[in-house]
């Protein structure tokens, strides 16, 4: 590992889930035994993979094939995807707080059970990325969450008919944001002590070339500081992006319209991006600093981005801105799924 001083100014966040690719044959022959032993067989997304799971499915390893003349001759590379804010809660739940510390050690549990060793992290190639805050905002996360929109213009979503209180969007094809009441995933658990009102700001980049953009390249690189400052000025600067609307302006414009959601569905109708941008700033210009709920979560990110800032140490930064594999020759062997693989290089 990286040499790190636990005791940084390195901020909470959230590490949901990581998804990591290994093209090195070594590991992922050890992968694959340790699969083989500890994790059950799932079905693969296609048949070009051969996956294994455990916790559920908040460990995941899908093996993708190489194959020569119908024959397997082994994998190409292996997918692996962890949860380490739920390993730190032995896989019960992600819904507390969750500080560097934590997080550093959840990683270090994850890759001692692994068996892949610190001088490794550098081959560990970042493909996939969740990372967000928890908050706890004086608004009702429900009147919260159901105000919540836009993402610049782009609208949010209730992928599921049943969670009413979960939403997502696109911001781009390779970046989706989700906004959801945490506290209600677990309400039916009161022994995790998880606020009900808790929500759940979320980031999920889903491309090696645009997580790259956040320093982070290797999982070597969740080891270095001035890489959690840039995900928590992502997190802001998404937020930023957000239209959350209030229903409580008396505005004529907003009247006629019925409501103010069928107002903003005739702003987005104008394909001028400037109109849209120039109606958001003077709606959030009308609201008071009692009902900008923007505002007030804005504020909640900023304090717990501050709250575990460490200043002992060195001098303390403003983090925001007010943005072919080859498979060697050896002996066919036979693992456990009864695939042989043949001895063969590419």
């Amino acid at each position: 590992m990286v040499a790190t001083n636990y005791n940084t100014k390195i901020v909470e966040i959230m590490l949901d889930n990581l998804k990591f690719l290994i093209d090195t044959q070594d590991m992922i022959r050890r992968l694959l035994h340790f699969a083989e032993r500890e994790m059950v067989y799932r079905k693969p997304q296609n048949n070009n993979y051969v996956s294994f799971s455990k916790y559920g499915a908040l460990m995941r390893f899908d093996f993708r094939k190489s194959m020569d003349n119908g024959v397997l001759a082994g994998f190409r590379h292996v997918e692996v995807s962890i949860s380490p804010h739920y390993h730190f809660n032995n896989y019960l739940h992600n819904g507390n707080d969750f500080t560097p510390l934590n997080c550093l050690k959840a990683l270090e549990g994850i890759f001692k059970l692994l068996q892949i060793r610190k001088s490794e992290f550098e081959l560990l190639k970042v493909v996939n990325i969740e990372y967000g805050l928890n908050l706890t905002p004086d608004v009702d996360i429900k009147n919260l969450i159901s105000g919540i929109s836009f993402h610049k213009r782009t609208p949010f979503v209730i992928p599921d008919r049943f969670k009413l209180y979960f939403k997502i969007t696109d911001a781009t094809k390779y970046k989706q944001i989700k906004a959801y009441a945490k506290g209600l995933q677990f309400v039916g658990n009161p022994e995790y002590n998880i606020n009900p009102n808790t929500f759940r700001f979320e980031v999920k980049s889903k491309q090696s070339k645009c997580i790259s953009r956040t320093g982070i390249k290797t999982i070597d690189d969740l080891f270095k500081e001035k890489v959690y400052e840039g995900l928590y000025q992502s997190i802001l600067d998404e937020w930023e992006n957000v239209l959350v609307l209030n229903n409580c302006i008396q505005n004529t414009k907003y009247l006629e319209a019925a409501t103010e959601a069928e107002f903003w569905k005739k702003i987005m109708d104008d394909k001028h991006r400037i109109t849209f941008m120039r109606e958001k700033e003077k709606y959030y210009k009308e609201l008071t600093a009692k009902n900008n709920i923007h505002h007030q979560i804005k504020l909640l990110i900023i304090d717990k981005v501050t709250s575990f800032q460490n200043v002992t140490n060195s001098t303390q930064k403003t983090l925001m801105n007010k943005g072919k594999v080859k498979i060697r020759g050896e002996p066919p062997i036979t693992d456990k799924l009864g695939i042989r693989y043949k001895s063969h290089s590419f």
